[in-house]
């Protein structure tokens, strides 16, 4: 199972965040607005319900991370830490087919338009780098506005969002 996740920051919260995808048996979370600086890995959680964390964080206001239950650790073949919005999990899936993970968190409204465009190079970027015979997972926080409109992505977008807001 693979869930997402903005948890508004893992400070004081990270033991909390490990029962929770235990208790709905989530194998694989991309966590969002983790709020750590830094970049490292470690393992969450009391031995036998344990997850691996991977994260990446800039300046403790954003960040991504990914956590994998520890019985499916040893098929991380690799983790690519792109931006403090941006991080990549590459996992075996049945024998030599891989699965992408991203956890992304796209910067708010309220952001520079560099931050914005720079988050979006790394992400496609990344996403261009990948063979289409991979399986690609996207978890994240896009911090967008859903319209109802599908445009083309039907396949992709059920159709249900807010639709065009009228401000008169």
């Amino acid at each position: 199972r693979f869930g997402t996740w903005n948890v508004g920051t893992l400070t004081g919260r990270s033991l909390e965040v490990v029962e929770e995808l235990q208790r709905r048996m989530v194998d694989v979370a991309a966590l969002q607005e983790i709020r750590w600086k830094g970049e490292g890995t470690r393992f969450v959680g009391a031995k036998g319900g344990r997850y691996k964390l991977w994260w990446k964080g800039d300046d403790g206001t954003g960040g991504v991370g990914v956590m994998v239950r520890e019985e499916l650790v040893e098929k991380v073949l690799e983790v690519r830490r792109r931006s403090n919005g941006v991080i990549v999990v590459v996992m075996l899936r049945l024998e030599k087919q891989t699965m992408i993970i991203f956890s992304a968190y796209v910067p708010q409204t309220g952001k520079s338009e560099e931050i914005k465009n720079d988050f979006w190079t790394a992400f496609s970027d990344t996403i261009s780098t990948i063979p289409k015979s991979e399986t690609i997972l996207i978890g994240g926080d896009l911090n967008a506005h859903v319209e109802e409109k599908t445009d083309g992505f039907d396949n992709v977008h059920g159709g249900f969002g807010y639709g065009e807001r009228n401000e008169d």
